[in-house]
């Protein structure tokens, strides 16, 4: 399938995306309606179940897609160093591996940051809000909807459920989708 990515996407809302507490490094902190995640500097007392991600102050989206198109907005502006994006349910969580493999991913640090890899795209300047893009052919498309501006896209073949995942070293939270 072969889609041209504008400046905005056309993207219906579906089930809200919501965090899945049981992902979430200790060092995060979800809100009571699961939709937004802050970095609390100290460690939750919470088990070190496998799904957990041990090293990066991550946290993924409760449910999967492995089909359909999905869209969510991210508010982003009061972290000043961000990742989020999509990875695939097996990717390893633990230790330092997670940004090696199976992550497709825009990613912002006031200090500024090493290159990007193959499936993570820094963006430079400072954004309020990311939209994130997933359709079942193989696009993942990133913009800002606040100036309706295009950051990037990936292509690629998905042969895995794909679970939305979120990096922040302040506070994100997911707002509703309105097209």
């Amino acid at each position: 399938m072969n889609i041209r990515i504008k400046a905005s996407v056309d993207c219906f809302p579906s089930a809200p995306v919501i965090l899945d507490p049981n992902t979430a490094n200790k060092w995060l902190v979800l809100s009571d309606d699961l939709t937004s995640v802050r970095n609390s500097w100290n460690y939750q007392a919470v088990p070190d179940n496998p799904e957990r991600f041990d090293w990066y102050s991550c946290v993924l989206g409760s449910e999967g897609f492995n089909s359909g198109t999905h869209c969510w907005d991210v508010e982003v502006k009061e972290s000043s160093d961000w990742s989020l994006g999509v990875t695939t349910a097996s990717n390893q969580r633990k230790e330092r591996d997670f940004f090696n493999t199976e992550v497709w991913c825009v990613w912002f640090d006031e200090d500024g940051a090493p290159e990007s890899s193959m499936n993570e795209f820094p963006v430079k300047q400072k954004l309020d809000r990311v939209r994130v893009y997933l359709d079942d052919g193989g696009t993942v498309s990133f913009s800002d909807p606040v100036t309706n501006t295009h950051l990037h896209t990936f292509t690629t073949t998905f042969t895995h459920t794909l679970f939305p995942f979120f990096y922040g070293s302040s506070s994100l939270r997911i707002l509703p989708f309105n097209s």
